[in-house]
């Protein structure tokens, strides 16, 4: 915005210029005249022939001519310079105008998807009838030894370990240290995560924790039937993690391995919902 600003300054340096040469050139010609009327004065008929009357005329009266062509041309170009420093004043300042509306939309479009994300997290723990605190996820460490998150509310928020995480999606995590203002929290993908599930479709139970970047399904028997696509809950069990929260989907199933890919983009989440015992 700075820089068009300044460009509103060189029409009006142009016009200025333009100006300049119209009092430069009307002093010139006034001084010629001038001159020109002195030497008509002061000349006596005798010294004056006819030829220099002749010539001295003729050079007056073209000078007039060429007074009377060159003002008008040189106020032409002062009035249309004068336009065009106005146009382009107005035409910068439209930008700016311009530039500072979409400044405003883009504030505008960030306050109201941040206002989005908390009625849909409200309305998932109303559904629930969960007590709860909102806490906005400052960030997120992930490597393959520890997958971890920084929230902005603490003990004096009523933040325990232990307690739950989720978004309007599903879960997030889990509480596992706590200061008076913050809380860190295990990620559902982290190695160390233990999270008693059950499939939805197939009803195997099992324990989910971290794999690479998702995650996979541990204790399952050899002939499970558990599909590719099916939907993943937590079961309950353990008295930790309230049952029916969505993990995620498993993206592969066979003998061997289950695996999960957690229904949480943390990429997206900016505010998560800490769940409280009632």
């Amino acid at each position: 915005m700075a820089l068009l600003a300044n460009r509103i300054k060189n029409p009006s340096r142009i016009a200025g210029l333009a100006k300049f040469i119209l009092v430069t050139a009307k002093r010139g010609l006034i001084l010629f005249f001038t001159i020109a009327s002195l030497y008509l004065f002061i000349a006596t008929p005798k010294r004056l022939s006819s030829m220099s009357l002749e010539i001295v005329g003729h050079v007056m009266f073209s000078g007039l001519l060429i007074h009377e062509n060159v003002f008008k041309q040189i106020n032409l170009i002062t009035q249309n310079f004068i336009y065009l420093r106005d146009l382009a004043r107005e035409n910068i300042e439209l930008q700016l105008e311009v530039a500072r509306l979409r400044s405003l939309q883009s504030d505008i479009y960030l306050i109201q998807s941040e206002n989005r994300e908390l009625k849909q997290l409200l309305s998932v723990i109303e559904e629930e009838q969960y007590s709860y605190v909102s806490a906005k996820l400052l960030s997120v460490s992930l490597n393959p030894f520890s997958k971890t998150a920084l929230l902005s509310a603490g003990a004096k928020h009523g933040v325990a370990i232990d307690q739950i995480v989720t978004n309007s999606e599903g879960l997030v995590g889990r509480v596992i240290q706590v200061s008076n203002n913050y809380s860190k929290i295990i990620l559902v993908n982290d190695v160390n995560s233990r999270i008693p599930i059950t499939t939805t479709s197939s009803k195997e139970k099992g324990i989910m924790s971290g794999y690479g970047n998702g995650s996979k399904i541990l204790y399952l028997p050899k002939n499970h039937l558990v599909q590719k696509a099916e939907k993943v809950i937590t079961s309950g069990y353990g008295n930790i993690y309230p049952y029916g929260i969505t993990v995620g989907y498993v993206n592969k199933a066979n003998s061997e391995n289950v695996l999960v890919k957690p229904i949480v983009d943390l990429s997206k989440t900016k505010f998560v919902s800490i769940l409280l015992p009632q």
